[in-house]
């Protein structure tokens, strides 16, 4: 039959998505109140994180001890981008959202945590964008990944934890990056027929959307870097898209990844780099046994996703029984091995299983601890973005039962719905527990020494919370304790010397303090500590060589340059004092005790002017500091005694 119309027909656009559509002509209000019910469900679930505290566990670094956050914005933004690192990570973006936190509200940690959280309910509606257009827009998937991404107990870590920032922001550019490439993998690429001069405009139009989604897609994804490193993997998740597109990979799909395999090979390095420098990169275990751990960790995560018990902030290594792994170990590389395999024989009948499975491990992998970062096995924050694939393996399988006109299935649909509510329900009770555990330090410390009594940095941990509350021999037992199950655990033996001090008894400090030195002879901390216990006993000149070898093993060493000037100025060498403040300022420009302790040397000096110039300098970047505002007080009493005298 011909063509009534007299046009040329058109080429239909080739339908790449790997999942059949569902009717969607229902209207909006249907996705707009089930969004609703699951942010609601959401804030729930997380609403006793709103009043929580900053915990000591990196909230100080990050927060309420970063006197960074206080610089004016555009000076803060200058000084993020330069390769600043905070507790091993060049994370610039999250500390400027940090920085705009405080100025809007001050130190104060409700806010903080209502930041996270809100954060946290944006990538809810995310994930349910991005599960929408990769099941074929099913309503029901969508809502059931976004609610257990929302409400999931693994994930309080992320959100209730305010150093976690970088977990939900890094999260928010990552799905948004996604979606852009969704959109980009879905947009029709017709060529405008010869004789339809209409049809080219559209075209034309077509390409530019497809740039523009590209472009969208590299931008999200520089800016989820500047969050946080484990972004890297975003140019493999993009390749494991392009398969569950069914893409045919052709030149240019490998050269429109090169830019961002560049900007993840960049970030990778500086990322390592920052670990360096914190010393977070160890080997406390030989290669061959990582493997184990790995395999262990990652049968953990998919366990603890159907089973979310026993969470605590903290999963240490195991125990060696005469130099061997607990059984379980040495086990699950074989059921790792198997379920890859399992996985794999999904293939002949669909692409989901594969693609939900793959897309949980790339995004867990780099914390499999196959390169040990730090003294956790595993880590629930890890598990922000990897469980959306796990998820939507369980979501559209649930959609299928729910849907099913077969018979046999049906009444197993029941006891599916059943199932789903009554986990939606524990997972919801769950949250806010976990969230309530993250109530301040000493909730926190409490949960993770009850899971953990016998290990060391459970120990420490609640020591040094006692130490602070100034129960010093409770603190003395607990890290004690920490040292005799890890007898080369410096941060133990630094809060038990400063325990002993807290007790003043001064004898069994020096003798934890030459313990220590023989486990770490160059810990530049316990230098400092040595020195200063030399100085108690007017022993100067052994101080000072303490402290100077103490501040060339950390150029950074605050406290060494405030302790080695001291040591000058007990000697009454305040130019040597003064000196020493002035290369100590030299790598902490902004350090107010510094500025403070300058002062007091010029002034004892009898240089009254450049005294208060720098009581003013500490007082601009610590206005609270009584110190400061008493010298600076008895600067202008002098000029004023010397003024009466005069006249």
């Amino acid at each position: 039959m011909g063509n009534k119309s007299g046009q040329v027909p058109q080429k239909s656009a080739k339908n790449t998505h790997p999942v059949k559509r569902t009717d969607t002509k229902t209207g909006s209000w249907k996705i707009f109140s089930l969004l609703s019910l699951i942010t609601l469900i959401t804030l729930f679930s997380f609403y006793p994180a709103f009043k929580n505290s900053f915990i000591s566990w990196d909230d100080d670094r990050h927060v309420y001890e970063n006197r960074n956050l206080s610089k004016p914005v555009p000076e803060a933004i200058v000084y993020y981008f330069e390769p600043h690192y905070i507790l091993g990570n060049y994370i610039p973006l999250t500390m400027i959202v940090y920085t705009l936190t405080y100025h809007a509200a001050g130190a104060e940690p409700q806010f903080f945590h209502a930041v996270n959280i809100f954060i946290h309910l944006a990538n809810v509606l995310l994930v349910f964008w991005l599960i929408y257009l990769i099941s074929g827009k099913k309503r029901l998937t969508a809502s059931i990944v976004a609610l257990f991404f929302g409400i999931h107990p693994m994930h309080v870590e992320s959100v209730a934890w305010v150093s976690e920032l970088k977990d939900v922001l890094y999260g928010f550019f990552f799905i948004a990056g996604l979606i852009a490439y969704c959109k980009y993998l879905e947009a029709k690429d017709e060529k405008p027929d010869s004789f339809n001069l209409e049809m080219e405009p559209a075209s034309e139009q077509n390409k530019r959307n497809k740039y523009l989604l590209m472009a969208l897609t590299f931008s999200f994804f520089i800016l989820s870097a500047l969050s946080k490193p484990a972004a890297i993997i975003f140019p493999i998740v993009l390749l494991l898209f392009d398969f569950y597109y069914r893409r045919k990979s052709d030149k240019w799909l490998w050269i429109e990844k090169l830019p961002f395999f560049a900007v993840s090979i960049i970030s990778g390095i500086i990322a390592i780099k920052a670990q360096v420098s914190e010393n977070l990169i160890v080997d406390y275990y030989p290669f061959f046994q990582r493997p184990f751990f790995a395999s262990y960790a990652f049968l953990n995560y998919i366990v603890k996703l159907i089973l979310p018990v026993n969470i605590t902030i903290f999963y240490p290594y195991p125990s060696l029984a005469g130099g061997h792994l607990p059984y379980l170990y040495y086990a699950a590389p074989v059921i790792v091995i198997l379920l890859f395999y399992g996985v794999y024989r999904t293939l002949k009948y669909t692409r989901l299983v594969a693609f939900g499975f793959l897309f949980f491990f790339i995004n867990i992998f780099l914390v499999l601890q196959f390169l040990s970062v730090g003294i956790a096995i595993m880590a629930t924050r890890y598990t922000y973005i990897p469980y959306i694939g796990l998820f939507f393996i369980m979501a559209m399988y649930f959609d299928k039962l729910y849907s099913t006109e077969k018979p046999r299935l049906k009444p197993y649909r029941q006891g599916g719905i059943i199932a789903l509510i009554s986990f939606a329900i524990i997972c919801c009770y769950a949250t806010q527990v976990r969230c309530e555990v993250w109530e301040n330090d000493d909730t926190v410390y409490t949960d993770l020494l009850e899971k953990f009594p016998d290990d060391p940095v459970a120990l420490n941990s609640k020591g040094y919370l006692l130490f602070e509350q100034k129960k010093y021999e409770e603190s003395v037992a607990l890290f004690a304790k920490a040292i005799s199950v890890k007898p080369d655990y410096t941060k133990a033996y630094i809060n038990l010397i400063n325990s002993y001090l807290g007790l003043k008894d001064y004898d069994n400090a020096v003798k934890i303090t030459d313990s220590a030195l023989k486990q770490a002879p160059l810990n530049y901390n316990l230098l400092t500590t040595k020195g200063y216990l030399l100085s108690m006993r007017q022993n100067y000149t052994e101080a000072i060589r303490l402290y100077k070898k103490s501040i060339a093993l950390n150029r950074e060493n605050t406290d060494g340059y405030v302790r080695l000037a001291d040591a000058y100025f007990q000697m009454k060498d305040y130019a040597s004092s003064v000196n020493t403040l002035d290369t100590g300022l030299k790598y902490n420009a902004n350090d107010y005790v510094l500025l403070n302790n300058k002062g007091y040397s010029l002034f004892l000096m009898g240089k009254i002017t450049e005294a208060m110039e720098c009581f003013k300098s500490s007082l601009s970047i610590n206005p609270d500091f009584t110190t400061a505002k008493v010298n600076l007080s008895n600067c202008f009493r002098a000029i004023n005694d010397s003024s009466g005298k005069k006249k």
